[in-house]
């Protein structure tokens, strides 16, 4: 990793000196100072980035022999190096003003954020998002689908367990009558499940209303008369039957602390309550009723971020109502850039979209806010040393375009990119040397090698932030699954490391 930042330096000092008071500390990898276990109501959001987004125009090389060939590669893809070389994106619009340069990776070129991405930079600049570079698994696979799926039970030539986060809320205790999981889409996302839990998976608050007209609430009250029923089937026996039961129980028990049919505050659910307009309704597009930089008039640039935004206004109305859900999972479409990936400034857009949104997310979190007259019982306090927030995506992009026109160029379907993790106990900065344009992976001169196995980024996340014992994360035992064969790359997974960004 590049040398410490005085702000890293700070927090690492601080996280040290957080150990010495603690019974339960460890060691930064590669550094001697200790740091403390993460906080016991730790909040995860994870933003999926559907598509396979090119990463190598995400965070991209500024100078010497990787900056040769990146421009070499890429003619008509390729990021300006120098200031002069943005007036194509001012003349679109975005707020560009220098080349947003993040220092030296350990392979000793500098590299620098997509020109759009200001608002990530200047996260990054404050110390509070690690760039993971190079992260992928052994034995890629270039299908969208498969890749998913390993991505979501973290197992690159298996059947998979399940999903690798429904294994740790098992692991970690929570049962069918929790629900800790919100997920925002329209299914449940394959890393949470199978669990024991309980996972609310909704597109809008609405879609929590019970299904049914007429006398709504004798019919609610009969169906959960018959989760409860179910619930207390003999586990033993009927574990699908006690399961289904529990978690059905549960979502009935929570449904109105979200949403509520109704018009004003007085009808609404918590949740809904942070989310209603000036007359009193909800809609899924709705601002937060409190000042926040997830709102357009606070920050008129986190209009760029649409649906990605409006889901992180969901996710900051729910903790900041604190109703029991601490672990979130969000996407966005559109990475999968095989042509004209820049014609009309597409993954500028794109970049845009993500930058802005986990900012202003960011931000709110940080923030004590002031909630209107009669809200009572929310959280107002700054929230962000609770809070981590990961970006991920299937796969990254080939390392040459596809196509040489203007309109045309594209990227093809690859394999590793970079991770970003934010969040105020983050120890921001690059991690890891950045994969090699001249040395790509041996059965495909495309795909960039590996760095960082994802075992690795996620073990980290359960180990330094949701206080997973090492021991649990040995490959192949109860969270982490193994590749003890060697891909032709020379990459398997035999031993947990984890990584300084926590």
């Amino acid at each position: 990793m590049a040398p410490f930042t005085r702000r890293q330096f700070i927090k690492r000092s601080a996280a040290a000196a957080a150990a010495a008071a603690l019974p339960w500390s460890r060691v930064l990898p590669g550094t001697g100072v200790s740091y403390a276990a993460g906080p016991g109501d730790a909040i995860v959001v994870f933003v999926q980035l559907n598509g396979g987004n090119d990463g190598l125009n995400t965070v991209y090389p500024l100078g010497g022999s990787q900056r040769s060939n990146y421009t070499q590669f890429r003619p008509t893809l390729a990021l300006p190096d120098t200031q002069a070389g943005l007036t194509p994106w001012a003349g679109e619009g975005f707020s560009v003003s220098d080349v947003l340069d993040i220092g030296v990776n350990d392979d000793g070129n500098n590299y620098a954020f997509h020109p759009v991405m200001g608002a990530m930079e200047g996260l990054y600049q404050q110390g509070d998002l690690a760039v993971i570079n190079g992260v992928h698994y052994p034995f890629a696979n270039h299908s969208h689908f498969r890749s998913e799926d390993i991505w979501y039970n973290l197992d690159p030539i298996g059947t998979g367990n399940g999903g690798w986060f429904g294994s740790y809320l098992d692991w970690a205790g929570f049962i069918g009558t929790d629900v800790p999981c919100l997920n925002m889409g329209s299914s449940v996302n394959p890393a949470f499940s199978p669990t024991d839990t309980s996972v609310l998976a909704i597109k809008k608050l609405s879609e929590l209303d019970f299904p049914a007209t007429g006398e709504k609430s004798l019919k609610k009250d009969t169906v959960f008369d018959l989760y409860t029923a179910s619930g207390l089937a003999d586990p033993a026996l009927y574990p699908e039957l006690a399961s289904m039961g529990n978690t059905g129980a549960a979502t009935i028990n929570k449904m109105e602390e979200y949403y509520l049919p109704g018009n004003g505050l007085a009808n609404a659910g918590k949740v809904e309550a942070l989310m209603l307009s000036s007359s009193g309704k909800y809609n899924r597009n709705n601002d937060l009723v409190y000042a926040s930089a997830l709102n357009s008039d606070v920050n008129p640039e986190v209009a760029y971020g649409g649906g990605l935004a409006r889901d992180l206004r969901h996710v900051a109305a729910t903790i900041r109502s604190d109703v029991g859900a601490r672990f979130f999972h969000v996407q966005t479409g559109g990475f999968d850039t095989h042509a004209s990936q820049e014609n009309g400034f597409f993954h500028s857009y794109l970049l845009k979209k993500v930058s802005e949104s986990l900012v202003g997310f960011y931000q709110d979190m940080a923030s004590v806010v002031t909630m209107p007259s009669g809200y009572t019982g929310y959280l107002e306090s700054s929230l962000i040393d609770k809070v981590l927030i990961v970006v991920w995506s299937e796969f990254g992009r080939t390392i040459r375009q596809n196509a040489y026109g203007a309109g045309s160029a594209g990227t093809d379907h690859a394999t590793s990119a970079p991770v970003f993790v934010a969040g105020g106990s983050t120890i921001g900065g690059q991690y890891g040397v950045y994969p090699q344009l001249d040395n790509p992976g041996v059965e495909n001169e495309d795909d960039l090698r590996m760095t960082y196995d994802f075992r690795d980024v996620f073990g980290t996340v359960m180990e330094n932030w949701l206080n997973v014992p090492a021991a649990q994360l040995v490959p192949g035992g109860a969270l982490l699954p193994a590749t003890a064969a060697t891909d032709p790359d020379g990459d398997s997974y035999t031993a947990y490391n984890s990584i300084g960004f926590l």
